[in-house]
């Protein structure tokens, strides 16, 4: 399978997310807005609804998200020629091990399954003056 099928079929799963299973509307100020390109179209990452398949991008450095047990976590950031995000950490049990996502130029992603019930948070960081940190809270039910 070429990159470019592999970065179809994960942008296809990730446009896959079920609606949430009728939580009221978060107010606006837990909704996240991702303005990356490469997650625009999908469902906003919300604070208290929980979806099957959840991208997040730089817009949602220190959001938090839930994921339902069993489905996945992406995140998706920007590069700077020179200085390459970390492979990112997963706190706790939640979450399995970051798994390299094929990406458009310019862009780097990880995806992460999600194991178990219970809370994670990703962390990664990008060489820099000041460094820059990246961290996504995920809450898997």
């Amino acid at each position: 399978m070429t990159s470019r099928s592999l970065l179809c079929l994960a942008l296809a799963l990730a446009g896959c997310a079920a609606p949430p299973a009728a939580p009221p509307t978060p107010p606006a100020s837990a909704t996240a807005r991702p303005s990356d390109p490469a997650v625009a179209g999908k469902a906003a990452v919300r604070q208290q609804s929980c979806g099957t398949h959840v991208v997040a991008g730089d817009a949602d450095n220190g959001a938090s998200v839930c994921v339902v047990a069993g489905s996945d976590v992406s995140i998706l950031l920007k590069t700077v020629a020179g200085s390459p995000w970390a492979e990112p950490a997963a706190t706790g049990h939640a979450l399995g091990p970051a798994t390299g996502l094929p990406t458009p130029y310019g862009r780097v992603g990880w995806g992460f399954g999600a194991l178990a019930a219970g809370s994670a948070e990703i962390s990664t960081t990008r060489p820099g003056s000041p460094p820059v940190g990246y961290r996504l809270h995920v809450t898997v039910r």
